[in-house]
């Protein structure tokens, strides 16, 4: 059994050399993505380390979907006093389908990983891949997928208030989708039915025009906070994900010298995570079938390393009512480990989880009824500096 905590065999500093050597915009679809696969791909072939790079399609289909979804709901709010005044209220029943549509769409498509839908333009990305295989060969043996996105992403807003913007635009749609169609739903059966127009009819009406104000204002002032705290300025990516990326290089590096006894290691870097977990998911459609046939995944585990700056954080538990645990064993082997190594690993409970790489294996896990756990290592208190110009290689030294 190896050590990797002996320095002899893992070289913590080449660590710090690949985010420093990675210390450059790659945003999906680009010169830079390229630019980044090439070097990882030069590292591994350095090391005599079998690779081979997939090349996969993608689009912008949830970027695309919610700013549609954004502009109908602020179209409405300001749509709705209008169409009350010219007693044409009963239109908003088209708007509010379109809308409902719209939600229905993105839910599916962010808790469906499974099934591919490409809205927009495409574009062209690459997974990278190595397979290290077992001392010992047995049929079904398990397997161990280290994974992290090698892309990153500049916006002109901090991840943390985009969070507050959709969780304003959230809170205000639902019930404002459920009454005005309630309203509108109302105004046309009075013209085909004998259900009459009462006074509820009009104070749901001076309700809604209210509750339209009040969603209108939270949305400007919402956005006027958004441009107020523009920053045009680009990420270098380090944290999110130059530090998970270098990992696995010098994991891969380890493992190539000093493969396990009985179970395979698979490393994947994926391209295009930050647009809709492309990379992940494009490759559990082409593989993940053959791994069922060739491994036991009940017994296997994918290790997805999205962010280690300042600290190095550990999922736990999900959920908003009930925390579920998802990743029982491996947590608490991951946890135990790093204590024995004196390792300041913190785990943590979120009300919703981050969307990366790791949901696509759990999500083609679920439909094959394997058992295989998956985990995410997530400095969540770091997400205050991605995707903007304080996402710098020396935020990536955990203490």
């Amino acid at each position: 059994m190896i050590n990797i905590a002996d320095l002899e065999l893992f070289h913590e500093g080449e660590i710090v050399n690949h985010v420093n050597s990675l210390m450059f915009e790659r945003e999906a679809g680009t010169k830079g993505e390229n630019r980044s696969i090439n070097y990882i791909q030069k590292v591994l072939t350095q090391e005599n380390i079998a690779n081979k790079i997939e090349t996969f399609k993608w689009s912008k289909t949830i970027t695309i979907l919610v700013r549609l979804m954004s502009i109908f709901l602020i179209s409405l709010s300001v749509l709705f006093e209008a169409l009350v005044f010219f007693k044409l209220f009963w239109l908003t029943i088209f708007i509010d389908l379109v809308l409902i549509v719209l939600i229905i769409i993105v839910i599916k498509d962010l808790f469906d990983v499974i099934n591919v839908l490409l809205i927009g333009r495409r574009k062209k990305s690459k997974n990278l891949i190595v397979n290290i295989p077992a001392l010992e060969k047995k049929p079904k043996r398990p397997l161990i997928i280290f994974s992290a996105h090698y892309d990153s992403k500049s916006e002109n807003y901090s991840y943390n208030l985009k969070k507050y913007f959709f969780l304003v635009e959230g809170t205000l749609i639902f019930p404002f989708i459920s009454t005005t169609l309630i309203l509108s739903v109302w105004g046309v059966l009075t013209n085909f039915s004998d259900l009459y127009i009462n006074d509820f009819y009009y104070t749901l009406i001076d309700k809604i025009i209210d509750f339209s104000y009040v969603s209108f204002g939270f949305l400007m002032i919402s956005i006027i906070i958004l441009l107020l705290n523009r920053d045009p300025s680009k990420s270098l990516g380090s944290i999110d994900n130059a530090s998970g990326v270098s990992i696995l290089i010098e994991l891969a590096i380890l493992l190539n010298k000093n493969p396990l006894e009985h179970i395979d290691v698979l490393f994947l870097w994926c391209g295009a995570e930050e647009w809709g977990l492309w990379g992940s998911k494009q490759f559990c459609l082409e593989h993940f079938n053959d791994l069922n046939q060739e491994y036991n995944l009940d017994e296997s585990y994918n290790i997805n390393i999205d962010m280690v700056g300042t600290d190095i954080g550990l999922i736990n538990k999900t959920g908003i009512l009930k925390k579920n645990n998802f990743n029982k064993n491996i947590v608490n082997v991951l946890e135990a480990t790093a204590n024995s190594l004196k390792i300041p690993l913190r785990k943590f409970d979120v009300t919703i989880e981050p969307r990366s790489d790791h949901i696509s294996f759990r999500s083609f896990a679920k439909k094959a009824q394997k058992t295989l756990e998956v985990c995410c290592f997530l400095s969540n208190k770091d997400t205050k500096f991605i995707h903007s110009s304080r996402d710098t290689p020396n935020k990536c030294i955990p203490p």
